[in-house]
């Protein structure tokens, strides 16, 4: 939920987020909305003043300035009170582990803050060592106190928008419900040792430690600050690349290179980070003040015409770690039939809407897990075709040679992009016998209908909050609450069992065996829903740009340091 990044939606790029129905905290899927992860959220601070370092913004012609726009101002600079404003804590601060891309498009979890670790047999006890010597950025050491502190705060700040994180260590609980007063589940030896004991074994938590909503954080420093921690920027430190000097509501933020940062030196040591419109960017950046622009935030037309024609050679993509579905409700007949799921499944021109309403960009997707994610099995991909005639046979053996009604549900506040799917679904669903009848609801009808487990059928995007598969197949299908809420509604007992387990299995092998496998039968041999495609997140960088790389999960919300000025 990644996701994230004030990224809002026009035209066709706009339906990257199929839906917002989020579920708490960072997760996300949904029909309308947005926010990191996949609400990739609109709300700004436009109030009056701006809190500074001193420090002056006036140098854009620097051969080492970074300038880029935003659609929207933050909320805070304190990663424990968003799930959208994941920029500040990207850059100002870091965490014990990180996503590193590979040259092939794959993933892998290393070491950032933690110069060592291992796992215990049983998976349930972690024991780091912290990287010596690493300070913040006003020179307070780094300690394994301040870990400790990091998880503890997650769990008891009262506006913590973050406690999926924390809730699967030791004790986690009783600290939340005040029968006790220490996090029991971490145990600090010395100032750079320390051990993580979870409740259970719960292998995508190291997943959980390389992702911003873990970023550590100094206790020293957030307890001297107060209130001002997240406000203002000389309060707000860490020890990663880059320090905000100024942070003007409404306006933008600037940062600058942190000269105790313990990793390598980036190339970018200033970035002005200025609030704009769509046109604003793009007029922006074509007179060549801007060096990366993000295609969600302008005209889609205009990436067509423009960005993709002038500038193509200047293009940089991710893939958008997410899933785009279409849920089946098992509990709806005939949906109750896996000879009708799976004629849904052939029935849909996938391709043709990808090409059509996205202009090709991103891909087919045949399974749950998007490309891009931990054990993405490439075994999995290719089997779904589109294939009209086979689904009319798989109806006829059902029983429905003369077709049936269902229902497609759709917020009604969804983007248009969102709107044009639906309709080619439904004419898809048409051309094999099936009548789709499209209905609306508001955004809360919405929710409450899934949330009930009595949607029939909706179309959403799982845009993943942290790199493996348990958050999405867990999400979803880890138990008979998670079935209903999500309106799957899934009936076999021993597979839902099978997902919960697998969050156990600390042998990477046989974890990335057992995902494979039960992503074969859900999607495959069951046809719990639709699997549609994912998608691309378009940058394009200017000629000073010599290299970018974009985050991991496709967010607006970039690392600096992934920035090479020439």
């Amino acid at each position: 939920m990644g996701d994230i990044r004030k990224v809002f939606m026009s035209g066709m790029m706009a339906a990257l987020l199929f839906a917002c129905a989020a579920c708490g905290g960072a997760k996300n899927d949904g029909q309308s909305g947005a926010g990191q992860s996949a609400e990739d959220g609109t709300a700004q601070n436009t109030g009056a003043g701006s809190d500074t370092a001193g420090t002056d913004t006036n140098i854009a012609g620097d051969d080492a300035v970074l300038n880029i726009a935003l659609n929207a101002d933050i909320v805070s600079m304190d990663v424990h009170r968003t799930t959208n404003d994941y920029l500040v804590p990207m850059n100002v601060f870091d965490t014990l582990f990180e996503v590193v891309v590979n040259s092939d498009g794959s993933t892998s979890i290393e070491k950032s803050l933690a110069e060592d670790y291992s796992i215990s047999d049983d998976g349930l006890t972690y024991s780091i060592t912290l990287k010596d010597g690493v300070v913040f950025s006003d020179g307070t050491p780094l300690t394994a106190n301040d870990v400790k502190f990091t998880f503890e705060r997650i769990l008891t700040l009262p506006e913590s928008e973050q406690t999926d994180y924390a809730i699967s260590i030791e004790g986690a609980n009783e600290l939340m419900n005040g029968s006790a007063t220490e996090l029991s589940g971490i145990k600090v030896e010395d100032d750079t040792h320390l051990t993580i004991t979870l409740a259970e074994p719960f292998a995508g938590f190291l997943a959980q430690l390389a992702t911003p909503s873990t970023s550590i954080l100094s206790k020293s420093i957030v307890t001297a600050a107060g209130d001002d921690f997240g406000v203002v920027p000389q309060k707000t430190l860490g020890t990663g690349p880059y320090i905000v000097t100024s942070w003007e509501r409404g306006a933008g933020l600037t940062f600058e290179y942190n000269p105790l940062y313990w990793g390598p030196e980036p190339s970018v040591k200033k970035v002005n980070a200025r609030i704009m419109d769509a046109s604003s960017m793009d007029m922006a950046f074509q007179k060549g003040d801007l060096d990366i622009i993000d295609c969600l935030m302008i005209d889609s037309a205009i990436v067509e015409s423009t960005y993709k024609t002038k500038f193509a050679d200047n293009i940089v993509s991710v893939n958008r770690l997410g899933i785009n579905y279409l849920m089946l409700n098992e509990k709806i007949e005939p949906l109750g039939d896996v000879k009708v799921r799976k004629a849904i499944q052939m029935a849909i021109n996938r391709q043709a809407i990808l090409d059509s309403i996205y202009s090709g960009d991103g891909k087919l997707e045949d399974g749950i897990y998007p490309e891009g994610c931990l054990y993405y099995s490439n075994g999995n991909q290719g089997w779904l075709n589109y294939d009209p005639d086979g689904a009319r046979e798989l109806l006829a053996q059902a029983g429905y040679s003369d077709g049936f009604e269902m229902e497609l549900s759709l917020d009604s506040g969804a983007a248009d992009s969102v709107k044009n799917v639906i309709q080619i679904i439904a004419q898809n669903l048409s051309d094999v016998g099936i009548s789709a009848n499209i209905k609306n609801y508001d955004h809360a009808s919405w929710l409450e209908a899934r949330n009930s487990g009595d949607m029939p059928s909706f179309l959403a995007i799982w845009i993943l909050d942290y790199n493996d598969p348990d958050n999405v197949i867990y999400t979803f299908f880890g138990s008979k609450d998670n079935t209903v809420v999500r309106s799957d509604n899934y009936a076999d007992d021993s597979a839902i069992d099978r997902v919960a387990a697998a969050r156990g299995i600390v042998n990477t092998d046989e974890r990335a065996a057992e995902y494979a496998a039960l992503e074969k039968k859900l999607v495959q041999d069951d046809a719990v829903w639709v699997p549609m495609f994912s998608l691309k997140h378009l940058f394009v960088k200017s000629d000073r740009v010599e290299k970018f790389v974009p985050q991991w999960a496709g967010w607006s919300d970039i690392y600096f340091k992934g920035v090479t000025l020439k």
